[in-house]
C-alpha cells in the first residue's frame, strides 16, 4: 500500500541522499535510518488525517488504510518516549476524526438513521485500530452519542435497526451474526434478577 511505498522510497532515496550528505560516521551515530523512517510515517499520517470521514465511510473495503494507519501511527511514535508518543499520536488522531464526524455528520440535516449508521461503523473502524484500550473510540464517539442523545427519534431508529430485517442496516446485522447470542441464552445481571 502507500505506507509500503513511502519507507520503501524513504529506504532507496532519501536515506542514501542523507547518508551521502552526512557521510557514514554521522549518519550511523545520530541514527539517521531511524529518524527518516518516524519522520515518513509522520508525514503519511499527516496526509491521510484529511481523508480519515472517507476511510471510514468505506469500511469494510477501507481496511487496508485502517491497518496503514495503524502502522503509521505506530513507527512514528516507535523508540520516542516510551508509549507515550504512541498514545499522542492516537489523541491527535482521535481530534481530527472527532472533527471529521463533527462536521460531516453531527448537524439537523443529517437523518437519525445516517448518523447511528456512520457511529456503528465508527465503533467497527475505532476497535480495530485500537483494540485494547479503547481511549479512541471514546474520545472519537463521544460527541456523536451526546447528539443523538438529543434527537427526538433515536430511540424509533434504534428500534428500527434492530428489527427491521428489510432495511435494518447495521445494527440489524450485527445481530444476526453467528457469534450473538440470542436474549434467551444471554446471561442476566445482578440488577435484571431483582
Amino acid at each position: 500500500g502507500p505506507l509500503r511505498q513511502t519507507l520503501e522510497w524513504t529506504s532507496s532515496v532519501l536515506s542514501p541522499w542523507v547518508y551521502h550528505l552526512l557521510g557514514h560516521d554521522a549518519f550511523h551515530s545520530h541514527s539517521w535510518p531511524w529518524r527518516l523512517e518516524r519522520f515518513s510515517s509522520h508525514c503519511f499520517l499527516r496526509i491521510r488525517r484529511t481523508e480519515l470521514f472517507d476511510i471510514l465511510a468505506e469500511y469494510p473495503d477501507s481496511l487496508p488504510a485502517i491497518r496503514e494507519l495503524t502502522e503509521a501511527l505506530d513507527r512514528s511514535a516507535e523508540g520516542a518516549e516510551g508509549g507515550a508518543a504512541r498514545t499522542a499520536g492516537y489523541l491527535s488522531l482521535a481530534q481530527e476524526w472527532k472533527k471529521a464526524l463533527t462536521s460531516r455528520v453531527l448537524h439537523p440535516g443529517a437523518q437519525t438513521h445516517q448518523i447511528i449508521d456512520v457511529y456503528v461503523t465508527a465503533i467497527k473502524v475505532l476497535r480495530e485500530m485500537d483494540p485494547n484500550s479503547g481511549e479512541l473510540l471514546q474520545v472519537v464517539t463521544r460527541p456523536v452519542r451526546e447528539y443523538l442523545r438529543g434527537r427526538k427519534d433515536t430511540v424509533r431508529c434504534i428500534v428500527t435497526s434492530l428489527t427491521d430485517e428489510e432495511n435494518g442496516g447495521d445494527l440489524y446485522e450485527e445481530l444476526k451474526r453467528q457469534d450473538a447470542k440470542p436474549l434467551e441464552e444471554a446471561q442476566l445481571d445482578e440488577e435484571d434478577e431483582e
